[in-house]
């Protein structure tokens, strides 16, 4: 029996105007992070509709994690915000690095109007504070391949019976708030997720 629990940790490349995704280099750069048994796997995702979701159940299925935290940017916000929820929704405000620019499609015809993160969000929340750096709740993971990753995996999460957490970060720029500063706040964050699996 592999008693080695594994937590997938998504991030993704740069897209659009972005030279460079804080979500992808925080997610290699804590790729094989271990602590209490647990070890993090880093995939970095592509910024794409028919893509990104396919590359996570591969991911998913090579890995078969115990818990899946994924990071994203949404470099408006003036810190880190834990997602309460996925919608069923893709309303691309500009198009996805291979050009697909939905607008207010569904995710799935036959899927709920919306999925709930099953990570704790207030606690996450006081885990990222924790390490003082302002972190905040958000009702809404966009319509963007952000949420359509994390509304993939709620209802795989849902369909397979997973008993882990699953959840989403969104991550302020670098100028906003420094990547050392995020990576840390990321590692109190998996701390407290692992110690609340023990």
């Amino acid at each position: 029996m592999d008693a080695e629990r594994r937590l997938l940790l998504t991030g993704f490349e740069p897209w659009a105007d972005h030279a460079a995704n804080p979500a992808e280099v925080l997610a290699r750069r804590l790729d094989g992070w271990r602590h209490r048994g647990w070890r993090v796997c880093g995939v970095v995702l592509p910024v794409a509709l028919d893509a990104g979701p396919a590359v996570l159940t591969a991911a998913r299925r090579d890995l078969r994690p115990h818990a899946v935290l994924h990071l994203g940017l949404a470099a408006s916000r003036p810190g880190l915000t834990v997602e309460r929820w996925a919608h069923n929704v893709a309303d691309f405000p500009l198009p996805d690095n291979r050009g697909a620019q939905p607008r207010g499609e569904p995710l799935a015809e036959d899927g709920p109007t919306r999925l709930a993160a099953t990570l704790p969000v207030a606690a996450a929340v006081h885990a990222l504070a924790a390490a003082g750096v302002p972190a905040t709740p958000s009702a809404s993971a966009g319509q963007f391949v952000c949420n359509a990753v994390l509304y993939a995996s709620l209802r795989w999460a849902a369909a397979a019976r997973f008993a882990g957490p699953v959840g989403f970060v969104h991550l302020p720029s670098p100028q906003t708030l420094a990547l050392d500063t995020q990576e840390r706040a990321l590692e109190r964050l998996l701390r407290w997720l692992v110690a609340a699996q023990l």
